[in-house]
């Protein structure tokens, strides 16, 4: 990446925080449409850099959940995500790194991220930190459109990962933490159905009697510092908490002006 390149990133972002009516409206087409012309993995590699040194963290959180919605949904990034599924390349290795970091502006797109790459033990991890977590109707709006997603084709290697039982334990925990999270609304009732389908172990067993075992699936994901990674989630976390305390403790002050 040279550094006008770098530059027209910067500035895009510039634009999309001060205009929020052009992200809402325009953001998603425009950064489909430099995918197709630039290179899609330099374009969120450099945005997810810039926006870890971003000060507004409600923006950083809006715009990561939109680049997710782009990188999960468009056929435009087909290849990316095939790059991100497997980690097997030190680059994408580095990539996962990198938008993880960013991604942790918001929890729930960072689950779908470990979801994507099948880091489904960090998945797991992370969903048991959302107890400590300020659970708002946004953040709950979040998981649903996420159980939405897992029922798309783009997660259909995930859904027949549910067959193999043995190999993929924290998989099915952490889709039953997604659940544990829910109301019991219309996405509660589409995911509980979905882990009704998931095979007793037994039933699954080879004709000899012996399970069959895929081995580690990735070895070469062991070189990702997940404990560091889950610190780093912590961290963005307790500043997204003290900013949203501070903007509700400057609207309640607001408030008692104008009573006064």
């Amino acid at each position: 990446m040279n550094s006008y390149f770098y530059k027209f990133m910067i500035n895009l972002l510039k634009r999309f925080s001060s205009e929020r009516k052009l992200l809402e409206t325009r953001g998603a087409f425009i950064i489909r449409q430099l995918c197709l012309l630039l290179n899609a993995e330099n374009i969120f590699h450099s945005m997810a850099d810039i926006l870890l040194r971003e000060e507004d963290l409600k923006f950083a959180s809006t715009m990561v959940h939109t680049l997710n919605t782009i990188l999960l949904t468009s056929s435009e990034l087909f290849q990316l995500r095939n790059q991100l599924k497997d980690l097997r390349t030190p680059e994408s290795r580095n990539l996962f790194c990198c938008l993880y970091r960013s991604w942790c502006h918001n929890p729930v797109t960072t689950v779908s991220l470990c979801f994507l790459t099948q880091n489904y033990k960090h998945a797991y991890d992370l969903i048991q930190k959302f107890g400590d977590l300020e659970v708002t109707v946004d953040f709950l709006t979040e998981v649903d459109k996420l159980v939405q997603l897992i029922e798309c084709p783009i997660f259909t290697y995930l859904r027949l990962q549910l067959l193999d039982v043995k190999n993929n334990p924290y998989l099915i925990k952490a889709l039953y933490g997604l659940l544990m999270l829910l109301p019991q609304s219309s996405a509660f009732q589409l995911l509980s159905h979905r882990l009704q389908c998931v095979p007793n172990p037994e039933l699954m067993q080879s004709a000899d009697g012996s399970r069959a075992s895929v081995g580690s699936r990735r070895p070469a994901s062991s070189s990702i510092d997940y404990t560091e990674l889950l610190q780093h989630f912590d961290k963005v976390q307790s500043k997204h908490l003290e900013v949203r305390h501070q903007r509700a403790g400057r609207a309640e002050q607001s408030e008692r002006r104008v009573v006064l």
